[in-house]
């Protein structure tokens, strides 16, 4: 059943696992962005452990985070189950195409709650503010393949983001839709009709771009562990790390921090050769699970 969110205990679990491995990168950035909110704007909601997180194959693109949704307790969280209308008609859509919530990431082109004055479509400073937190975001989420603009706000986003940063939308397909929220079906009946037809549709779209998962886990291939958190347990599994200039993928041979003040100094497996790199201890580090293939 939809809105799962409303439940204490369901809500308690969400909040207790907001630094699983499948999401803690994503609430890093979430933190981030809190320290560096706008003026006039308010927090940023951290990702539900519920949806897929760095795992995702399809993101669902909203506007903005709604003030009026906030709990008056607790954490801060979106996700397909909360409790209002919105996410009760998207956790429906979903449903009705064969799309596992652990498929889906809901974010948003404007992290940050807008300022109270704020109504209506994003103002082209609050785009061009959420343009970097969304580069940043896409670069944790590695296997998306399907993104779904719900409205035209999401979908003239998408737009900036595909010219300011082409390399972060590659291998991504844009489907353009509607908002699930109810005064997206304003309008004649058949102007309501159609767009009730384009969710559904653009949600088969979605489906038939990212296949279906195998097992109760889904395709899960990858995580993401902090340089400074690597241990033995990692030896020989496949990982890629990038200071910035260069990337290294490989097997990890060895992973060595002299103090916690010190950069990590990563060993990996080149094609056959040993190959360095230092890095900060926050730096994520991609650790692949079997042959490491994408």
């Amino acid at each position: 059943m939809p809105r799962k969110m409303i439940d204490p205990d369901f809500r308690h679990s969400q909040e207790s696992e907001l630094w699983a491995e499948h999401v803690a990168p994503l609430n890093s950035l979430v933190e981030d962005l809190r320290a560096a909110t706008p003026e006039n704007s308010g927090s940023v909601p951290y990702f539900a452990p519920l949806n897929g997180g760095t795992d995702a194959t399809i993101l669902c693109l909203m506007p903005a985070p709604d003030a009026e949704q906030r709990p008056s307790e607790g954490e801060d969280l979106v996700s397909t189950e909360d409790d209002n209308v919105a996410s009760e008609a998207l956790t429906t859509l979903l449903e009705g195409s064969n799309i596992d919530a652990k498929e889906v990431l809901v974010a948003h082109a404007y992290p940050w709650y807008r300022s109270e004055e704020a109504s209506g479509r994003l103002t082209g400073a609050e785009m061009t503010a959420g343009l970097e937190p969304m580069s940043k975001m896409l670069r944790l989420v590695p296997n998306l393949r399907a993104v779904i603009l719900m409205g035209k706000g999401p979908e003239e986003f998408w737009g900036k983001i595909t010219k300011k940063y082409p390399q972060a939308i590659t291998r991504i397909t844009a489907i353009p839709s509607f908002s699930p929220a109810p005064l997206s079906l304003s309008g004649t009946a058949a102007q309501r009709e159609q767009r009730i037809a384009r969710r559904s549709e653009a949600m088969r779209e979605a489906r038939s771009i990212v296949r279906a998962p195998r097992g109760p886990l889904g395709p899960r291939r990858e995580s993401m562990v902090r340089a400074e958190d690597l241990g033995p347990e990692h030896l020989s599994r496949v990982i890629e790390v990038s200071d910035g200039n260069q990337t290294l993928h490989g097997p990890l041979l060895k992973a060595y921090q002299p103090s916690p003040e010190w950069r990590v100094t990563l060993t990996v497996d080149v094609a056959g050769a040993r190959r360095a790199l230092g890095v900060s201890p926050d730096t994520w580090v991609r650790v692949y699970r079997g042959a490491g293939i994408r």
